[in-house]
């Protein structure tokens, strides 16, 4: 039994299966997806929380980019701030734009987040120099 960091099974096993370059998706409560595997972790509105589920599930992996909806910066600026706080510095792009990447995602976190462009997405790095 391990002591620290991600104990939910389900979302450990997808973590540890990310390899470079593939892509996964932290998403607010009501984010559509259809074939794409996904950890729904939210219990109610607004629990676990965008800013909680990002603040575990970041740190645990190597990301080398990041994506969100042009409108969160003024729409959602806490839950953007959260992502500046765990070192991602996502690029905005537009909203259906962001859907149709999110639906090419290997797995998909949901939180209970109840708050609208509390979405990211993010391509898996390597935790080594390149030569």
């Amino acid at each position: 039994m391990i002591r620290t960091g991600v104990v939910h099974a389900e979302l450990a096993r997808h973590l540890a299966g990310l390899r470079h370059t593939e892509h996964f998706v932290v998403c607010d409560s009501g984010l559509p997806f259809a074939d794409v595997p996904c950890v729904d972790l939210g219990y109610r509105y607004g629990a676990a929380s965008f800013a909680d589920v990002v603040s575990t599930v970041i740190p645990a992996v190597v990301i080398e980019a990041s994506w969100i909806s042009e409108q969160m910066p003024q729409l959602n600026p806490d839950n953007l701030a959260v992502l500046y706080d765990v070192g991602l510095t996502p690029e905005s792009i537009d909203h259906d734009e962001f859907k149709a990447r999110a639906l090419t995602a290997k797995f998909a976190v949901r939180t209970g987040e109840a708050t609208f462009y509390a979405n990211v997405i993010c391509r898996a790095g390597v935790p080594f120099d390149s030569p």
